[in-house]
């Protein structure tokens, strides 16, 4: 994983500003954790680290790189939001691959990276299941593992 360093980052909606020069600077390994009242903008930096919403102003460096503009699968971010999808059609396995499958990863990386985050979440017994089989906990560990499989 990559730095990540938020400067000044505004955002406006018309005359209201969801965010106001917000600067942050999380470090290579580190976890952080946004916590705040309802609407005070958390989901808004996410969206806009992740490429999902754009900036006002302001600028986003992942690794040293400015993303700013950049479309969201060339961040190289991975993230699970409060409320978790996954896909109903697919089995757990086909789930957590799905990341490494957009980006067109070799069968053996696939096979490699999902085995690799099932195990970190003890959800192996469950590939060949579909997520209708499974409790909250293990959708929501599912979601995590697609997200840790592409190693953002």
């Amino acid at each position: 994983m990559a730095n990540i360093k938020i400067d000044r980052i505004k955002k406006s909606f018309g005359s209201f500003d969801a965010l106001k020069e917000i600067s942050l600077e999380i470090g290579d390994g580190e976890f952080v954790s946004l916590l705040g009242p309802s609407g005070c903008g958390k989901t808004t930096l996410l969206r806009i680290i992740a490429g999902l919403e754009t900036e006002t102003s302001g600028d986003i460096l992942i690794g040293g790189k400015a993303v700013n503009g950049l479309a969201p699968r060339d961040r190289g971010l991975a993230m699970v939001f409060q409320n978790y999808a996954v896909f109903p059609h697919m089995t757990v396995f086909e789930n957590v691959a799905f990341g490494l499958r957009m980006q067109k990863a070799d069968a053996a990386r696939v096979k490699t990276q999902v085995e690799k985050a099932a195990a970190l979440l003890h959800i192996e017994p469950y590939l060949d299941r579909y997520p209708n089989k499974l409790s909250g906990g293990q959708r929501q560990r599912v979601a995590v593992a697609r997200a840790l499989a592409v190693e953002p």
